[in-house]
């Protein structure tokens, strides 16, 4: 029998009605790590642990969705998002669509390739598959006298529609940032920044596992959306997330940029058969940061 279609049960807006969890950071914590789009890849988590041993001040790690797709480490993914993030994680459209999925036949997931969110559902524990089935679709986390407002993005609170993942910072600003918070953080476009404006901050960690910096517009025309942005060199594909600080008052987001074994990642995958992800595609992905 063929692998599911994707596409057939694609998460076209949030489930409702949308759950919001409250988080209280105790002020003695330093700083906010905020990583999003692990996407079931191994090495980007193992370097980022190694990053974080780095870390001499208290801290925190949040995971701002979409812990499966993509890669072959699904189950690590959730195991990592249990042991850093645990009621700290919010629900991407890759999360959700575990279970659009089993609604529609609960006998996909055992056909399902290993890359894929079915893949992951296969070797999860109940506890597990509970964690992920809770999770919020908003965060709403205070500190400091500060409020912040993390959800995945590919949704938004005034409409229903989803979030076209190569919009730029400034079109995704009018429809996330908010006064009423003082910073909005969101995932799911691949691309990190830190912008503030008249409607409010908005943050994106970017993706910890393969930037979507390049891709072809319906035109053909290949578009790079670093080559109008002063804060991301084009030569660079690194992956990210982002961390935040509090002085004076004011929260202070900065976009970490790191690097993993980019090659072994991509040889594991090649070892193994029946993927639902090309290498080729993978590649351009890991290595290129370009869509396929």
């Amino acid at each position: 029998m063929s692998a599911p279609d994707p596409a057939r049960f694609e998460d076209r807006r949030a489930p409702r009605p949308l759950v919001t969890a409250r988080v209280e950071v105790s002020a003695a914590t330093e700083r906010l790590v905020i990583v999003s789009d692990l996407h079931g890849y191994r090495e980007p988590l193992e370097a980022i642990d190694r990053w974080l041993t780095q870390v001499s001040e208290p801290f925190l790690v949040f995971v701002n969705g979409d812990i499966f797709e993509g890669g072959i480490d699904g189950l690590y993914a959730v195991e990592w998002t249990m042991r850093r993030a645990l009621g700290r994680t919010t629900r991407g459209n890759h999360d959700s669509a575990i279970f659009r999925y089993l609604d529609a036949d609960p006998s996909l997931g055992q056909r399902a390739p290993d890359d894929t969110e079915l893949g992951a559902y296969r070797e999860m524990t109940p506890d597990q598959l509970e964690f992920v089935e809770s999770l919020p679709d908003v965060l709403e986390v205070h500190w400091r006298g500060r409020t912040l407002r993390l959800m995945h993005g590919h949704f938004n609170l005034r409409t229903p529609e989803t979030t076209n993942w190569r919009l730029r910072p400034a079109e995704l600003s009018e429809i996330f940032a908010d006064p009423a918070v003082d910073l909005t953080v969101i995932g799911h476009t691949h691309y990190p920044f830190v912008s503030q404006g008249a409607a409010g901050a908005l943050a994106n960690p970017g993706t910890v596992a393969a930037q979507l910096f390049r891709y072809r517009d319906p035109s053909g025309r290949e578009i790079d959306r670093r080559a109008d942005d002063p804060n991301l060199a084009v030569d660079d594909s690194r992956p990210s997330f982002l961390t935040i600080t509090e002085a004076h008052g004011r929260l202070q987001p900065s976009i970490e940029r790191f690097d993993y074994d980019r090659e072994g990642l991509l040889r594991r995958h090649a070892d193994r058969d029946g993927l639902r992800v090309p290498l080729e595609t993978r590649r351009a992905g890991i290595m290129e940061a370009r869509a396929p």
